[in-house]
């Protein structure tokens, strides 16, 4: 499982983890990102500077709960940097509250840091090469990654995680399960590859968290667990691990200092190219060195985590006899696996620098916010297949205009922009036409010398659209419908004008089509109810003398019969 996830449902296209990625190991598609996987050192920068924390650290919490319900020995070792990421608890407080969470003992990595300690005095007299400290996964990562040929000059000891590790299961059993604590999410990584010393790793963010779930506060005093030298409890800051094995002088040539990812990658620039060749590096990649991991859980300052560190270190710094690690071996010899992208040649550089409209030196603006550092560099990682041309900024913004302009420019209503002052800022070529009333509108001029500006006044005091107003200027026979638009933080109202004299025309002359359809219709009913009265006329005289007929058959037919 990856150590670092995307949560795409909370990526928003900002491309801040790509900015903020040393290595630049964050791929795009379709607008969301994505950790590529072999050019990653895990730093976690971009996990801290998510602002909608879609980077996710992998989490073995519910898997250390399983096992501490099924009564496993779970056995945490607890990084030495961890007296300046819980600031509220004292040493003994955190240990207890942690052993109260079913944890079958507590124990500081720094016994492990005493045994690399001991590695590093014996190779810094042995060693005709430079050594490179490998304490840190990230410093590790990136020289394998990026800097094969330094491999060689890798210390090839493990980290104090894994040596404490070694040391757990030697003394309590390898059905032991170790749990390591700490700020640092390439641990996790680390780990996977040494399953045999260490079986999960959760961070000091999530320690807390549980810590917090829990609720437990009962610091009953329990035997803490073997005490490590002092010296190893100063693993954690710059400077530290030099500390734990010699005394350093800051002016020594020969024993450089450095933490940092950038300051790192600058030092084994300079080894490289031969500007210096000193007998030990101690490489950290976070800033101040381990209290500045990306999951310690606490944004103290520097100095502050730095100062709690030291003073932990010097109130127990009495020498303790450690255990007999003779039959363990601490040895780690690392591999290079260098990452391997094919290069485009010039002209494919060009050919992608045009897709975004920079055809000449002058129209790449290495402005940065695609998270590269020159547009070329970003043509690099588009050919790469780890950026989109959409990630520039400026040629979106230009598209987008762009756009807005053709639109504008092409739209047959009038749109004209004017100030609180009624004073014309922009208008389009319709709002010409519209308006061309003998004096030609310009930007500057006060738009009450070309119409009644009553609507846009309102608009502008009352910070209300006006919609589907209907105004008609008589004199130049010319109806409108006008939609007005007032834009208080741009202290602008915007008009859109459309010309409905056409419309107007046709519903009048339907209008009139209308009326004469009813005359005309009246008149038919009018003559149609004549005739229909002169028929019944016609009808009624005829009845009347059919039946004076009928009474005179009849009259005739009854004096017959009495004859």
């Amino acid at each position: 499982m990856k150590s670092i996830t995307t949560l795409k449902v909370n990526c928003k296209d900002c491309h801040r983890c790509v900015r903020s990625c040393p290595v630049k190991a964050i791929g795009i598609d379709k607008g969301q990102a994505r950790v590529v996987e072999n050019r990653c050192i895990v730093c976690g920068r971009c996990v801290t500077e998510c602002p909608q924390k879609a980077k996710q650290v992998k989490n073995q919490v519910m898997d250390i709960k399983n096992k501490i319900a099924y009564g496993y020995k779970v056995v945490m070792s607890l990084a030495p940097s961890f007296i300046s990421s819980f600031p509220e608890y004292q040493g003994d407080e955190l240990i207890q509250a942690i052993k109260n969470l079913g944890f079958t003992d507590v124990e500081e990595t720094a016994i492990g840091a005493e045994i690399v300690s001991a590695h590093y005095s014996r190779m810094l007299e042995e060693s005709n090469e430079p050594v490179i400290s490998a304490c840190c996964p990230v410093v590790v990562n990136v020289i394998k990654t990026y800097y094969p040929e330094l491999v060689k000059n890798i210390a090839p000891v493990v980290s104090p995680m894994v040596a404490h590790g070694k040391v757990i299961k030697q003394r309590s059993g390898n059905d032991t399960y170790v749990v390591f604590a700490g700020p640092c999410v390439a641990k996790i990584g680390e780990a996977e590859k040494d399953a045999n010393s260490i079986d999960a790793v959760i961070t000091f963010e999530q320690l807390r968290q549980w810590l917090i779930e829990s609720q437990h506060n009962n610091f009953t005093e329990k035997r803490i667990s073997a005490e490590p030298q002092g010296r190893g409890r100063y693993f954690p800051i710059s400077g530290g691990i030099l500390k734990s094995f010699m005394d350093h002088d800051e002016t020594d040539t020969e024993i450089i200092t450095v933490d940092g990812i950038e300051n790192c990658m600058e030092t084994f620039d300079a080894l490289i190219k031969g500007d210096i060749s000193p007998r030990f590096i101690e490489a950290l990649a976070c800033s101040g060195g381990c209290i500045g991991g990306p999951v310690s859980g606490n944004r103290q300052c520097m100095a502050a985590k730095r100062r709690k560190v030291i003073n932990y270190a010097k109130s127990n710094s009495r020498e303790t006899e450690l255990d007999d690690n003779s039959a363990l071996s601490f040895t780690r010899i690392h591999q290079a696996m260098p990452v391997a992208y094919p290069l485009p040649t010039e002209a494919e550089i060009v050919d992608i620098l045009s897709q975004t409209g920079k055809t000449t030196a002058a129209d790449e603006k290495n402005c940065g916010a695609c998270g590269y550092n020159s547009c070329r560099d970003k043509a690099i990682a588009v050919f790469q297949g780890l950026a989109e041309n959409d990630m520039c900024v400026p040629y979106m913004r230009s598209k987008a205009e762009s756009f807005a302009n053709i639109i504008v420019t092409n739209s047959l209503n009038a749109i004209i922009v004017v100030d609180q002052r009624m004073i014309i800022q922009d208008f389009n070529p319709a709002a010409q036409k519209m308006f061309d009333w003998g004096r030609e509108m310009a930007t500057g001029m006060n738009l009450g010398e070309i119409m009644d500006c009553a609507h846009f006044v309102y608009a502008a005091k009352s910070g209300n659209k006006v919609v589907g107003k209907r105004i008609e200027y008589v004199p130049y026979g010319l109806v409108t419908e006008q939609m007005i638009i007032p834009v208080p933080k741009h202290d602008v109202i915007i008009a859109i004008i459309t010309d409905v004299t056409e419309q107007e025309k046709k519903l009048k002359e339907l209008e009139l089509m209308k009326l004469e359809t009813i005359k005309k219709a009246t008149q038919v009913i009018d003559k149609q109810m004549h005739v229909a009265q002169e028929i019944a006329g016609l009808l009624g005289e005829t009845t009347a003398e059919t039946k004076s007929a009928l009474l005179e058959v009849i009259w005739l037919l009854k004096g017959k019969e009495e004859a």
